[in-house]
């Protein structure tokens, strides 16, 4: 197969990406080493700022109005459309996600540029306000050129919407995407570049540390959105902080699971399965600590141990693979390192063994462990498991450690269920499931706690491009 060319593209020019630092990108199901990696100049990084900044200044594309923009998104879409399959693969090599799951975000791409277009139409670029002495008028107006920093476990969903709503809101941006997964990121600025979208609009660099530090240290990028790590957020909020650059972090999270004593245990484990294998175990809203009465502690992990057991492991580009490989070689590493550290504090160990001894495959483990476990974010198929005394413990020992993304609760009464969410530190907490969807249309979560500065969700995420401006008539020789 022919993998995308690792380009940068500055003002509409895909240039080659001249930097190497000796690395590869892999085959995660079998180690393979597919095509090597590179990295764009720091004087690239420059010149994509550059024509990023000079687009926001002549208003090519916040200067057309939302309908106008919209149609241009409606065409990447379709694009996008077209090659749903060629994205689904790629990410399947990229992330270890199987591709029965890259298809679906593949093939929801599309929709996503349409949502975002649609939301902002509806929502409009300025709007009439109410005033006693003149007409004012409030503007939604981009902050500036944008960098748009994207993880490596789902690259064309998060690279498609983080592009999606930052263009439906008139921003100019420049993507730089996991040195683990840049092939998405590649296909998105053909596709830009074919539609028509004004050069300069979208720019791409590639690279690992050195470029996206440089890409968010630079005084003209004034907004920076960025789903990761923690260390990397906090490294990029004190790089921002001096300028004041607006930030959204969506960092990790040791998201935890409260069962309660009502629960049906069998169900929850299969809730709870579904949850933690998801893109391989990959996902940053994963239930990662579960919280159960101690006399069914035992109990529950050894439900969830077959629940594991019951899941097809295999290659992310096979078709029947539930759960596929880790993305890279250190992702897996890191896991094992922190395998070991619990059995080194006591935990019991419960693993699926039968995985491909090729590539970065990972066995889905429980550790059973009483206590808070370990400091780090777990992320991967490996899920904990402890028990509670009563509910006060159970939401004290939740709210211990690395919290606020995502928190979970299970029980018969949904009532009683949903009151005990509203105790956890989370901006999300999901009821009796573990869905990777939004709850609602209008859901808006923020990040709470270490899980990273400001929130997400359709209903308001254009906001975070925009300012608001207030024109209008303020007559003198009113009272104050």
């Amino acid at each position: 197969m022919t993998y995308p060319a690792l380009r940068t593209w500055i003002a509409g020019v895909a240039e080659d990406s001249p930097e190497s630092d000796g690395t590869w990108l892999h085959d995660p199901n079998t180690g393979e080493a597919l095509v090597a990696s590179a990295s764009s100049s720091l004087d690239q990084v420059g010149r994509a700022v550059t024509a990023a900044q000079q687009a926001h200044d002549d208003g090519r594309w916040r200067g057309l109005a939302p309908e106008r923009r919209a149609e241009k998104l409606d065409a990447l879409a379709d694009w996008l459309d077209e090659r749903a399959e060629e994205v689904a693969h790629l990410d399947a090599l990229n992330s270890g996600v199987p591709i029965s799951v890259t298809r679906l975000f593949g093939g929801a791409n599309g929709a996503t540029l349409r949502d975002a277009a649609r939301r902002a139409v509806a929502v409009g670029d300025s709007r009439a306000l109410a005033a006693e002495h003149g007409p004012v008028r409030l503007h939604r107006v981009p902050w500036g050129p944008t960098a748009l920093i994207l993880p490596w476990n789902a690259p064309s969903a998060m690279a498609v919407k983080k592009t999606a709503f930052a263009l439906a809101a008139g921003a100019t941006v420049v993507l730089k995407p996991s040195s683990f997964s840049p092939w998405s990121a590649q296909l998105l600025l053909e596709g830009v570049h074919a539609v028509g979208i004004p050069d300069a609009v979208v720019g791409l660099v590639q690279g690992s540390g050195g470029v996206g530090r440089s890409l968010v240290a630079d005084e003209r990028i004034a907004a920076i959105s960025m789903t990761g790590s923690t260390p990397t957020g906090r490294a990029i909020a004190a790089t921002a902080a001096s300028r004041f650059a607006r930030l959204q972090l969506e960092l990790g999270s040791n998201n935890a699971a409260i069962v309660r004593t009502d629960a049906d245990l069998e169900q929850t484990a299969k809730a709870l399965a579904d949850g933690v294998l998801k893109l391989s175990g990959q996902w940053c809203e994963a239930p990662r600590r579960v919280l159960v009465d101690r006399a069914r502690r035992d109990e529950l992990a050894g439900l969830l141990i077959a629940e594991f057991g019951r899941r097809a492991i295999g290659s992310s580009l096979d078709e029947a693979t539930e759960v596929g490989p880790v993305a890279f070689a250190g992702r897996r590493d890191e896991l094992v390192e922190q395998r070991e550290r619990l059995a080194q504090a006591g935990a019991e160990l419960l693993r699926v063994t039968q995985v491909p001894a090729q590539g970065w495959f990972f066995e889905p483990t429980v550790a059973v462990l009483d206590g808070p476990g370990l400091a780090d974010e777990v992320f991967g198929p490996l899920l904990l498991v402890g028990g509670y005394a009563d509910e006060d413990e159970a939401v004290a020992l939740a709210n211990t450690g690395q919290v606020g993304l995502a928190g979970y609760v299970f029980g018969a009464d949904e009532h009683a269920a949903a009151a005990l969410g509203t105790r956890l530190v989370a901006g999300e907490v999901k009821v009796n499931g573990t869905s990777v969807l939004d709850m609602s249309p209008e859901s808006s979560q923020s990040f709470f706690g270490a899980s990273g500065l400001g929130g997400h969700g359709d209903a308001d995420v254009l906001d975070f491009f925009v300012g608001k401006q207030i024109v209008g008539s303020d007559r003198p020789g009113l009272p104050l």
